[in-house]
């Protein structure tokens, strides 16, 4: 028996100054489906979600929920109807309780005046226990758990509303593979209670895990709807960029020369322990482990934005450590951030700015800046980097994440460094960025520089990485080298199998 239509989008159509950014489309999504929405960044799958969700007032075409024609023009409205969203970002606010966060705008009321604590606590813990995160003290202020703790928060969130239909969008992005598993338990338990659920992510294998059917968007069209099983990898992948892409990851020659790099003993109580390893010239070096194993900490007390408690770092020479960032970066060590709306780009400054803004002390003559002297700079790495729009002045809120990501790259690449450490530098972009950004990283290397990646997508470290270390719990494991690196030594060896060193 065919189920119930939950969502219809009729011919709906958003237009921005200059810009068609939904062109007609058509979607529906089903009770108790998971109806993945796939495109890259720009193919307009966001601003048909938005639309959903009542952040625009002026679309054309019909939205129906539950067979009734909804005019979804504020995000109250579509609350109303049903609708939850799960952003990529998350919404909550970092500074207060995980339950105020939770409840925030119908916290229950005692004696019709004052919050009643108990029973939100008691609310709290509900929904938490949907998450699996029934281990939480709901009183803990959000900055107080991990970024994956606070993304379960998030969904818990969603679900406090009871909605109908819910849009997860890059739900996976901070976490791990254990909390993939846990939240794709959620999601079925959400299928057999008869939610709808709309699923964006770039994670082409969680697709095939977990949805029902696809449809993709290109160029703000709808280019085609089937149900998962009549696709493959290739077909959705052509269907998405628009043309055949054989191998995703390309081909790399490796180019591994001396050591440039050496950290010794490296430890920061707490986080990790006695870190030692190397990294050589035209080298991609894989730091892997699971969620909470240390990978992220370890990059930051290199480059001094952590404090280090022992160990010291050799290069070019020199045997120390960094007190800060500017340190780091004089000694030729950039940082690309896991964060970058937080800690890696200045959203409301221009692709220009952003670019430069790590060079102006060498860009600088007799303590006097002026971008426009260097132009080239930032219109080189635009070409190299396939920035779209290639628009120099453009505000970098204004570009789709996977630009976004891009104007990070080409920032790190524009200071000439030789030691790049990339913290998921493809999280939550499309496959076109993915590819352009792993290119560049493969031209990086082939110059003699060397690149530490930090990445929870095992096909990228397969793909681009000539060596990979194991970290778990802040202690280095094991170590994989060229073509024993596959997903399944990673998996093992991050979960405490296969190879260790001695």
């Amino acid at each position: 028996m065919e189920k119930k239509i939950a969502l219809q989008m009729k011919n709906v159509s958003k237009r921005f100054p200059g810009t068609l950014a939904v062109d007609g489309v058509d979607f529906e999504v089903r009770e108790g489906e998971v109806h993945a929405l796939m495109g890259e960044n720009g193919a307009g799958k966001s601003t048909l979600m938005k639309m959903l969700a009542g952040l625009f007032n002026d679309y054309t075409g019909e939205i129906y929920i539950d067979g009734n024609l909804c005019k979804l023009h504020t995000p109250m409205l579509a609350k109303e109807h049903g609708v939850g969203m799960i952003y990529q970002e998350l919404s909550v606010a970092r500074r207060i309780s995980i339950v105020e966060n939770l409840l925030v705008g119908r916290l229950p009321k005692k004696n019709g005046l004052f919050y009643d604590k108990k029973e939100a606590v008691r609310q709290a813990k509900e929904l938490l226990e949907r998450v699996g995160l029934g281990y939480l003290d709901p009183n803990k202020p959000i900055s107080e758990i991990s970024q994956c703790e606070a993304q379960l928060v998030e969904i818990a969130k969603v679900l406090g509303t009871n909605p109908k239909i819910i849009v997860m969008d890059e739900p996976t992005s901070a976490l791990s593979s254990e909390e993939v598993q846990r939240l794709f338990k959620i999601i079925r338990a959400l299928k057999e209670q008869n939610l709808a659920i709309v699923y964006i992510s770039h994670h082409l294998a969680e697709i095939f895990e977990i949805a029902d059917t696809i449809t993709v968007m290109r160029d703000g069209r709808k280019i085609k709807t089937y149900p998962v099983s009549e696709t493959t990898n290739e077909q959705l992948i052509q269907d998405m960029v628009g043309k055949s892409v054989k191998e995703f990851y390309a081909n790399k020659e490796s180019h591994v020369g001396e050591t440039m790099m050496e950290v010794k003993d490296l430890t920061r109580w707490g986080f990790f322990h006695h870190v030692n390893f190397e990294l050589h010239r035209g080298e991609v070096l894989a730091i892997c482990g699971l969620a909470g194993s240390g990978r992220t900490e370890i990059a930051r007390s290199i480059v001094g934005v952590d404090p280090l408690d022992a160990g010291t770092i050799v290069k070019d020479g020199r045997e120390g450590t960094y007190k800060n960032m500017t340190m780091a970066i004089k000694s030729g060590i950039g940082y690309l951030t896991e964060d970058r709306k937080v800690m890696g780009l200045a959203l409301t400054q221009s692709i220009s700015d952003n670019i430069l803004v790590s060079i102006i002390d060498k860009l600088s003559k007799g303590g006097l800046y002026n971008p426009k002297d260097h132009s080239k700079i930032v219109e080189e790495k635009i070409e190299e980097l396939e920035i779209y729009p290639p628009q120099p002045g453009r505000l970098v809120n204004a570009l789709s994440g996977g630009n976004q990501q891009k104007v990070l790259m080409a920032k790190w690449l524009a200071t000439d460094a030789d030691v790049l450490i990339l913290d998921e530098p493809t999280r939550g972009v499309d496959i076109g960025a993915k590819q352009t950004i792993h290119k560049a990283v493969l031209e990086y290397t082939k110059k003699g520089n060397g690149v530490i990646l930090l990445s929870s997508d095992l096909p990228e470290v397969v793909g681009l990485a000539d060596r990979a270390i194991i970290l778990r719990e802040g202690y280095i494991t094991g170590e994989i080298t060229g073509e024993e690196i596959t997903e399944s030594s990673l998996l093992m060896a991050a979960n405490g199998e296969g190879k260790h060193v001695s």
